[in-house]
């Protein structure tokens, strides 16, 4: 045997066949000498010993540069073996690759949040933490994500109806730029509204838009003058009281039909496409009503109404308005810059857009 393998590598003596540690030339159990020459071929049997001596001595002749290299590696003793690696259970040993297997938990079908492809109002995720600047000699400092409610919306009406989303707790904003929630509608301005979570509470907010952030009614709402609400498709403004002119002195007076005397006028017009006044009414009754029935401000042939779908009260400050429509909805038009609480099942309106507001999670 060569030297570099009883220097580096362990000796099993050729007549007991004992493993001694390396380096040994007397072996330990028997005393034979292991530095003395073999014996001759077929003057002992071929052990199992004298087989590996063999087989080390011809690898040696073979690679006279060894490719595996022990040093620095400490001797294992005679009899003992190296103790395996503890692997804890489920993990893959090291040097071994782990199969790619299919949960059998994964979900067949899409989740309750799923948003149809294609995906007509894409809500961007939560932003990632952001990392803030390394302070000198320090580590990265990682920005949590806001906690809070997370609420959602349903599109009921509108091209994504059907669709879902999942709201950003921070809130997010509503409009046709690609900043947040995009709703592609003619009638959303770029940055349309803001939905915001404020004590846990949703609230909504117009961006002063061009059509206006409408929201529904829960039974009745007390409007001002100049207020808008909608039913269906249709848009009108209580404008108020009616002031009659006054007459002045050598001027004439455009002829009509004659006014009311001791009775309060209120008028009531319809707004149309681009902001033009259209139909209009003025009356001195209690009560206004509106519908595709036989009502004071009829609608016929038109989808999403009652046959009395809303009636307005006005009065000499205020007009109240009342809901009839049995689940269709009525809705006001929020004041420019002005914020509304939300509840869970209300509807916004956002151009032909129309969402619900559902229960946070």
């Amino acid at each position: 045997m060569s030297a570099f393998l009883r220097s580096e590598l362990g000796v099993v003596c050729s007549s007991c066949d004992v493993l001694l540690a390396p380096g040994a030339t007397t072996c330990e159990a028997c005393g034979a000498d292991l530095a003395a020459p073999a014996s001759p071929a077929g003057a002992l049997p071929r052990t199992s010993s004298s087989i590996a001596t063999a087989a080390a001595t011809a690898w040696e002749d073979e690679a006279p540069e060894p490719v595996l290299r022990t040093t620095g590696h400490t001797p294992v003793p005679p009899g003992m073996r190296p103790a395996p690696r503890h692997t804890p259970p489920g993990a893959t040993p090291r040097g071994a690759v782990a199969p790619m297997t299919t949960p059998a938990s994964a979900p067949s079908s899409p989740g309750p949040w799923h948003t149809p492809a294609p995906e007509p109002l894409p809500l961007r995720a939560d932003p990632l933490p952001m990392a803030a600047p390394t302070p000198p000699g320090g580590a990265p400092v990682t920005r949590a994500p806001a906690s809070g409610p997370r609420y959602g919306l349903t599109v009921v009406a509108g091209k994504s109806r059907g669709a879902r989303f999942r709201l950003p707790a921070t809130g997010i904003t509503v409009g046709s730029a690609r900043t947040a929630l995009v709703v592609e509608d003619p009638f959303v301005s770029a940055h349309h509204a803001t939905l915001l979570v404020r004590d846990g509470v949703l609230h909504v907010r117009d961006e002063a838009s061009v059509s206006g952030t409408l929201v529904s009614i829960a039974g009745q709402e007390v409007l001002p003058p100049g207020a808008c609400f909608s039913m269906g498709s249709r848009l009108f403004r209580y404008g108020g009281t009616v002031v009659p002119p006054i007459p002045v002195a050598g001027h004439p007076i455009a002829y009509g039909a004659p006014t009311p005397t001791g009775q309060p006028l209120y008028l009531v017009e319809e707004l149309l496409m681009g902001g033009r006044p259209g139909r209009a009414i003025v009356s001195g009754g209690p009560l206004i009503t509106f519908g595709y029935g036989p009502c004071d401000f009829n609608v016929p042939q038109e989808e999403g109404l009652a046959p009395r779908h809303c009636e307005l009260s006005p009065g000499p400050a205020s007009a109240l308005l009342r809901d009839l429509s049995g689940g269709l909805g009525t809705y006001v038009r929020l004041a420019p810059r002005t914020e509304r609480p939300l509840r869970v099942g209300d509807h916004l309106r956002f151009g032909q857009h129309i969402v619900r507001v559902e229960a946070p999670i």
